[in-house]
C-alpha cells in the first residue's frame, strides 16, 4: 500500500463558523494606564446590620426553593424557539477522483475520527460476481483544515480489494480499522511510518466472505478501559478482535456463528449472512444485529450455546464459534442494512432495511413499534442524533438523505409521530443513492454522507435538528414505553 500525505493549497474554502475551525489563542496579561486616580475600595460594613438583614432574608429564599424543588418541570411544556431558517448547509462535497476512475467504485463506509476533525472514507463496489477485481481505498479529510481540496484526501492508502467497512478507534484519532471484500481485516495507525499496525495472520480465523461491518467497543469481560474490534460478515460470523501492534497482529478472541434453522437438511446449518450490528451503551455485552435474509436477533456476548452446523472451516478456527442469539424481532421482508441502538435510552433501537422501511423497536418486545416507508426505496442505512433524541436521519436509494423528527408537535398527540421527513438533503447528483451516513459526535451539527456517486457531502445542519427539546429526553421515554403497545 501507499500512504499519501501532502497538503493541498490550490482550492480554498473558507468558513466563518467556529464549530468546523480551530483557532489557536495566546493569552498575556497587560496593563493600561489611562491617568485615572486609584479609587479606594475599603467598604465598612456594620456586621450586626448585615446579620439582621440575612435573618430576615433568610427564610423567604429557603421557602421559594423549596416551592421550586416541588415544580421541578414548570418549564418542560415551553418549547423553544428556533431562529434562523431549517436549512441545511452544504460546507464540502469531497471526491478522489483517482479511484472513480472505474465507474462500479463508490463510497462504501464512513468514520469520524476520535477528535471529531477528520473524516475517514471507504471506497469500492457492490457489483460483484464471484472474486472482487476491483481496487478499493481509505481516504481521510481533516475538514477543520483552513485550505482543503475536497478532490485530494489528506491522506490515502490504496487496498487490493474493495473497502466494504470502516471504524475509527473512538480515542486514537490516528487508528483505523477496515474490512475487505475478501474478508481481510487490516487496522492503521496514519501517526506511524509504518502505518499497517495489524491484520490477521491466522488465516483459519479470516472471515471467508465481505466483511459487513465494523465495530470498536469496550472490552466487556476483562478490562473496560481497553478497546476490541467486532467484525461481522456474510459468512455468518460475528468476531472479536484484540489488536496486538507489537506483534502486527489481530488476535481472535470470541467467535460466535450464526447459522439458518429449519428447512431442508442441506439448508439447515449454512451460514446466514450477518449484515451489520449495534452494541448496547449501557449493557455492552448486548447486541442486536440483522441478517440478509431479513431476521434480526438480539445477541450476548455471554452465550454458551453450541453451534449445530457442518459449515466447513468452523472446526479449524483457533476459537470454537457459539450461537450468540437470546431473542428474535419481527423481521423485515428483505435484507437488512443498518441497525443502530439509541444514544439515549438504552431499549430503542432503528432498523432499515431493502424492503424501504425505517423501523423502530424496543429491544423487550418482539415486534416493531413504529415504522416509516418513505416511498424511496432501499434505504441503506439510518442513524439517531447524537444530540437531538428524537431526530434520525436515513440514507435512501432514490431521495437523498431523509431527516425525521419524531418529536410531538403542539396539538397532536404524543402516539402521531410524523411519517414524513422534515428536511430532504440531496446526494451529490440529486440522483445517486445515499449510501452511508454518519453525524459527528464530537460536533453534532455536523453531518456526513456519502453516495453511490463516489462523493461525501458535509453537511452543517440548523439548530433546529441538534438543540434537544427541554422535555425530550422524557417523550423519548413515552415513546420507548408505548412501543409494547404496538
Amino acid at each position: 500500500h501507499s500512504v499519501n500525505a501532502s497538503v493541498q493549497t490550490k482550492f480554498e474554502v473558507q468558513l466563518a463558523d467556529a464549530t468546523c475551525q480551530s483557532i489557536k489563542r495566546k493569552e498575556r496579561e497587560i496593563q493600561v494606564d489611562f491617568g485615572e486616580k486609584p479609587v479606594n475600595d475599603d467598604i465598612d460594613i456594620d456586621m450586626n446590620r448585615f446579620n439582621k438583614f440575612l435573618g430576615r432574608i433568610e427564610p423567604i429564599v429557603l421557602h421559594y426553593l423549596d416551592e421550586n424543588l416541588e415544580r421541578p418541570n414548570i418549564l418542560r411544556h415551553i418549547k423553544m424557539r428556533y431562529t434562523g431558517d431549517d436549512t441545511a448547509q452544504e460546507l464540502f462535497t469531497l471526491t478522489y477522483p483517482e479511484i472513480l476512475i472505474d465507474k462500479e467504485i463508490q463510497v462504501t463506509s464512513l468514520s469520524w475520527s476520535a477528535n471529531g476533525s477528520s473524516i475517514v472514507v471507504g471506497y469500492g463496489s457492490t457489483s460483484h460476481e464471484g472474486l472482487c477485481m476491483h481496487k478499493g481505498a481509505v481516504c481521510s479529510w481533516n475538514i477543520e483544515r483552513y485550505k482543503i481540496n475536497p478532490n485530494k484526501p489528506d491522506m490515502n492508502v490504496e487496498t487490493s480489494t474493495c473497502v466494504t467497512a470502516i471504524a475509527c478507534h473512538p480515542e486514537r484519532p490516528g487508528i483505523v480499522a477496515a474490512g475487505l471484500y475478501n474478508g481481510e481485516i487490516l487496522v492503521w495507525d496514519f501517526r506511524e511510518q509504518d502505518s499497517l499496525i495489524a491484520r490477521i495472520l491466522e488465516r483459519q480465523d479470516l472471515h471467508r466472505d465481505s466483511v459487513t461491518s465494523l465495530q470498536w467497543i469496550r472490552e466487556p469481560k476483562l478490562s473496560k478501559k481497553k478497546f476490541i474490534l467486532v467484525s461481522t460478515s456474510q459468512d455468518g460470523k460475528i468476531l472479536l478482535w484484540n489488536p496486538l501492534p507489537s506483534k502486527n497482529n489481530l488476535k481472535l478472541t470470541d467467535a460466535y456463528f450464526v447459522a439458518t434453522k429449519g428447512g431442508s437438511s442441506k439448508s439447515s446449518g449454512k451460514p446466514m449472512g450477518v449484515t451489520s450490528v449495534t452494541f448496547n451503551n449501557e449493557d455492552s455485552e448486548t447486541f442486536i444485529f440483522g441478517c440478509d435474509s431479513g431476521h434480526l436477533y438480539k445477541g450476548s456476548l455471554n452465550s454458551v450455546s453450541s453451534v449445530q452446523s457442518r459449515e466447513e472451516g468452523l472446526a479449524d478456527m483457533s476459537v470454537q464459534p457459539k450461537n450468540p442469539i437470546t431473542m428474535s424481532y419481527q423481521s423485515h421482508d428483505s435484507p437488512i442494512y443498518s441497525v443502530s441502538f439509541s444514544p439515549f435510552n438504552r431499549h430503542l433501537f432503528l432498523t432499515s432495511a431493502h424492503d424501504g422501511q425505517i423501523r423502530i423497536y424496543s429491544q423487550l418486545f418482539p415486534n416493531f413499534g413504529r415504522c416509516f416507508a418513505p416511498a424511496q426505496g432501499a434505504i441503506f442505512t439510518c442513524r439517531w442524533s447524537p444530540s437531538r433524541p428524537l431526530v434520525l436521519a436515513a440514507g435512501s436509494e432514490h431521495g437523498g438523505t431523509l431527516i425525521y423528527d419524531l418529536e410531538p408537535q403542539e396539538g397532536t398527540s404524543d402516539s402521531l409521530l410524523p411519517s414524513i421527513p422534515v428536511q430532504e438533503l440531496p446526494s451529490s447528483d440529486k440522483r445517486s443513492s445515499i449510501i452511508a451516513l454518519e453525524f459527528n459526535d464530537k460536533t453534532p451539527n455536523i453531518l456526513a454522507c456519502g453516495d453511490s456517486a463516489g462523493a461525501v457531502m458535509i453537511w452543517k445542519l440548523a439548530e433546529r435538528f441538534t438543540t434537544a427539546q427541554n422535555d425530550e429526553i422524557e417523550n423519548l421515554q413515552i415513546l420507548a414505553k408505548s412501543l409494547g403497545d404496538s
